[in-house]
């Protein structure tokens, strides 16, 4: 990445490509690059999180930002709160539009569960990859707490014609998702989510199909036993079910 390339990343001026440019975001200067765009006191918040949590990893850099941004949103005035976060919602750079995933968790979390869910398929069907992960992750939480109504709703939402957003309803509780705590309940009764996956073992879109995979990869990590009799029960008839099986199956002895 050149220097200048890096200066606008940091300058929210560009959004990222790939996982390395996520992580070379210095998110302490792209939230001081936002003075003239949001409230100044919101900018001090942004800021002294992006200080506070300067030796953290990524996800939880992101996810405290996105939490201070949240903070200060649930009190200021509504009109205020709206632009600021339309404007937050709608930015150039990803990762402040990623923060505003966190900041929607933390808004929502006196909502119904499904309201909190639909309000973050805002940031499901978003056209950057990044915050389309940072979605789910924001959101995984509170649905992992409410294990058995999470995956009912999920099951519904999961035939959405969009193609991202089934991949959200399948990727938020994979039970050892990457870059957030696992889901011990699922990794030892992972047959809890049939009815979530069987629907999709035969899912068309690529983007959402690696999604089905990958939970039953996981899930082959402590329950090969139930991964194998599941392809007994749903053997593969096409292309794409046949892919499906390969990936979620990788971790297996062949």
């Amino acid at each position: 990445m050149s220097d200048e390339r890096k200066a606008l990343l940091d300058l929210g001026q560009l959004p990222t490509c790939n996982l390395a440019e996520c992580l070379a975001v210095n998110q302490r200067t792209l939230a001081n690059a936002l003075d003239s765009q949001l409230p100044a006191t919101l900018v001090e918040q942004l800021v002294a999180s992006a200080d506070d949590a300067q030796a953290l990893g990524l996800s939880k850099k992101v996810a405290a930002i996105g939490l201070a941004l949240g903070q200060w949103l649930e009190q200021a005035p509504e009109p205020v709160r709206q632009q600021a976060f339309e404007q937050c919602s709608t930015h150039p750079s990803d990762t402040v539009r990623s923060w505003a995933a966190f900041a929607q968790a933390h808004l929502s979390r006196e909502l119904a569960l499904e309201a909190a869910l639909l309000a973050q398929f805002r940031f499901a069907r978003d056209e950057h990859f990044g915050v389309r992960e940072w979605a789910w992750i924001a959101l995984r939480p509170r649905l992992s707490q409410h294990l058995s109504a999470a995956l009912a709703l999920l099951s519904r939402h999961a035939c959405n014609d969009d193609p991202r957003v089934r991949r959200f309803c399948l990727e938020v509780l994979r039970p050892r998702g990457v870059w957030c705590e696992h889901i011990a309940a699922l990794k030892a009764e992972p047959e809890a989510a049939e009815p979530l996956l069987v629907p999709h073992l035969a899912e068309t879109e690529k983007y959402a199909q690696d999604s089905v995979a990958n939970w039953l990869n996981d899930a082959s990590k402590t329950r090969p036993d139930w991964v194998l009799q599941l392809f007994q029960r749903h053997p593969p008839a096409c292309k794409a079910s046949r892919r499906i099986q390969t990936r979620a199956t990788r971790s297996l002895p062949q």
